[in-house]
C-alpha cells in the first residue's frame, strides 16, 4: 500500500517488473505477519487513535450494570502466534471474567440465572436436530450389534474349545476304563477264576467296581435311552402335547393294554353281529 501511493505521489517513479511486484504482494499476504516488528511504513496516530477510543468509549461515572465487561489483567506474555497458547489465553480470561461476574451479580442481588419456564428458539431447526439425533442413534444401533456379533463368535469360540476339551477328556477317560477292564480280566484269567465273578477286585486305579447309585430325574432305572424314548421323537419336541396325552388315555402308554383287543369264549361264540347273506355276497 505504501509502494502504491509512492508511486500515486511520484509519477516519474515506475514499476520496472510488475509480475515480480505482484508475485512478491502475493507471497506477504500467504505468509504469517510477525507483529512484533511492526512495519517501516508504519504510522502511529496516537492522538487520533484517543480521540476515537474517547468517542466509542464507556462514560467513566456509568453503571456497570449497563456495560457488564471486565477488564482481565494478562500477567504472563503470550505469543500471539502460538494458536494454543493464544485460545488458552483466551480461555483463561474469559472464566477469570465469568467468576467476576457470579460474584457480582450476588453482591447487587440481580438474578442471572434462566429461569425453569424459560423458552428459547434454538438456532438449529427442529428437523435438522431429528435428523441428527436419528444418525446418532443409528451408529449407535451398529455399534451395538457390532459388538454383538463379536461377543457371539467369542463365546462360539470358547464353546467350541470347552466341547473339544471335554470331548478330550471323555476319550481319555473311556480308554482308561477299557484299560482298566482288560487289566482286570487278564488278572482274573491268571487266577483262574477263583474270584467267581467277584466285582470286588481292585483295577488299576485302586478303584473296586461299584454300581452307580445316582438316579437322573425323568430316567427310568433300566432306561439306556436317557429318558429320550418317554419324549417321543428323540426328544426334540418341548413343552406339553394335548394330541400326546390325549392318545395315552385312550390307548394307554407302555406295558400290556389290559387284553381289549383279544378274543375270548364269550366273543367266540357270539354270532349276534354274523350274517349269512352278507357273507355270501362278500364272496367272489
Amino acid at each position: 500500500m505504501a509502494r502504491n501511493n509512492a508511486a500515486l505521489n511520484n509519477p516519474e517513479i515506475e514499476d520496472d517488473d510488475p509480475m515480480v511486484s505482484e508475485s512478491e504482494s502475493e507471497s506477504e499476504e500467504d505468509g504469517d505477519v510477525k507483529l512484533s516488528q511492526p512495519s517501516k511504513t508504519a504510522v502511529l496516530n496516537k492522538a487520533g487513535l484517543l480521540d476515537k477510543l474517547a468517542d466509542i468509549s464507556w462514560p467513566e461515572n456509568i453503571d456497570w450494570i449497563h456495560k457488564l465487561s471486565f477488564n482481565i489483567v494478562q500477567e504472563q506474555p503470550v505469543d500471539v502466534n502460538d494458536d494454543l497458547t493464544r485460545e488458552l489465553a483466551f480461555y483463561n480470561q474469559a472464566l477469570e471474567g465469568a467468576k467476576q461476574a457470579f460474584t457480582k451479580f450476588q453482591e447487587k442481588g440481580l438474578p442471572f440465572l434462566r429461569p425453569a419456564d424459560y423458552y428459547a428458539e434454538m438456532v438449529k431447526s427442529d428437523t435438522h436436530m431429528e435428523k441428527i439425533k436419528g444418525r446418532l442413534l443409528a451408529e449407535k444401533k451398529r455399534t451395538e450389534e457390532t459388538d454383538e456379533r463379536r461377543k457371539s463368535r467369542e463365546n462360539k469360540k470358547l464353546a467350541k474349545e470347552v466341547q473339544v476339551q471335554k470331548q478330550r477328556e471323555r476319550a481319555k477317560q473311556k480308554k482308561d476304563d477299557i484299560e482298566s477292564v482288560k487289566t482286570w480280566r487278564k488278572q482274573r484269567k491268571q487266577s483262574g477264576f477263583a474270584d467267581d465273578g467277584d466285582l470286588s477286585m481292585a483295577f488299576d486305579d485302586g478303584k473296586s467296581f461299584e454300581r452307580s447309585s445316582k438316579k437322573r430325574p425323568g430316567v427310568a432305572p433300566g432306561d439306556r435311552s436317557g429318558g429320550k424314548a418317554r419324549q417321543g421323537g428323540g426328544g426334540f419336541k418341548k413343552g406339553f402335547d394335548k394330541k400326546r396325552d390325549r392318545k395315552d388315555s385312550k390307548f394307554g402308554f407302555g406295558g400290556r393294554k389290559g387284553m381289549k383287543k383279544q378274543n375270548t369264549a364269550e366273543t367266540t361264540n357270539d354270532f349276534r353281529g354274523f350274517s349269512k347273506s352278507n357273507n355270501k355276497k362278500q364272496k367272489v
